[in-house]
């Protein structure tokens, strides 16, 4: 099997990779924190300078492939806040919702973006960059019981369901970690192919 680290201790992030990927013949994948326990910085301005910060941070430790995302919830009215504190805005899930739709108020203009990017750490100063995007609107309300983060109060263009309420099943279609990832293993194919025991 082919191992690859991930970069979070997510494990949400981590199943819903693993799914899109579809890989679980062939990949084993594994949260860091099964070999670390310590936070990763996250100081970078970007999702990009984020994504390959903690790449390169854990694959300097474990010595093993290392695939980092970091993603962002990007709202036109908010100025594209909360973008790259997306993960930080608050303590938890509940209350980074309830501050958004705070901070929205009843405005009319609820135009968002989700934009995630990936960083595969291959080899020592080698890594190649996968991103996805997808355009919709932030709810009035949260709605649904799936998913996690924002997915309650996201509604992607064309749909009039949040991410929440569509499930994994369409979210891992049309999801920015969806596009990122199947980027990802358009990538990895040939390379499994190569490997022994692939």
């Amino acid at each position: 099997m082919f191992t690859i680290i991930l970069a979070t201790g997510n494990l949400h992030k981590v199943w819903e990779i693993q799914g899109i990927l579809g890989l679980d013949d062939k990949v084993v994948m594994y949260p860091y924190t099964d070999f670390i326990e310590m936070a990763i910085p996250e100081p970078g301005e970007t999702l990009l300078e984020n994504s390959l910060l903690k790449a390169e941070f854990i694959y300097r430790i474990v010595q093993l492939p290392t695939l980092a995302e970091d993603s962002g919830l990007f709202i036109e009215k908010l100025n594209g806040a909360p973008g790259v504190l997306s993960a930080r805005y608050e303590v938890d899930d509940k209350r980074k919702i309830e501050r958004v739709l705070r901070e929205l108020g009843d405005s009319r203009n609820r135009r968002a973006w989700f934009r995630s990017v990936l960083v595969y750490y291959y080899a020592p100063k080698k890594y190649a960059v996968f991103e996805g995007e997808i355009e919709g609107r932030i709810a009035y309300e949260p709605r649904g019981k799936y998913g996690f983060g924002y997915d309650p109060i996201f509604i992607p263009k064309g749909y009039r369901k949040t991410l929440a309420e569509l499930g994994p099943g369409v979210k891992n279609l049309i999801s920015h970690r969806a596009k990122a990832v199947k980027k990802f293993k358009k990538f990895l194919l040939p390379i499994l192919a190569k490997t022994p025991n692939n």
